[in-house]
């Protein structure tokens, strides 16, 4: 699931890069607040989820792990877990 994740999103979005980790926090990687909507947009096309605004928040998809734990949860029909609070994400 990483792995198809990372490909998605070096492909849409070339400020990543092909060296963007599982666990490097997107933010360092360039992304801005309308590219997170977008990537939101892009999950969900791609994976045929629906993501309620009410599960997007600080910290859920900050990373290319998290974000896989989340598609993972969607996909199996799995609650979404409850994040604990994350400081480097501060501003997502």
């Amino acid at each position: 699931m990483e792995e198809r994740i990372k490909e998605m999103m070096v492909k849409r979005f070339p400020c990543t890069g092909p060296n963007l980790g599982y666990t490097d926090l997107l933010r360092t990687k360039g992304f801005t607040s309308l590219m997170f909507v977008e990537l939101i947009l892009s999950l969900e096309e791609e994976f045929g989820i629906e993501i309620p605004d009410e599960e997007i928040g600080p910290g859920r998809f900050s990373t290319i792990e998290r974000i896989a734990e989340y598609v993972r949860c969607k996909l199996d029909g799995r609650p979404i877990p409850v994040l604990a609070d994350c400081p480097e994400c501060k501003g997502e």
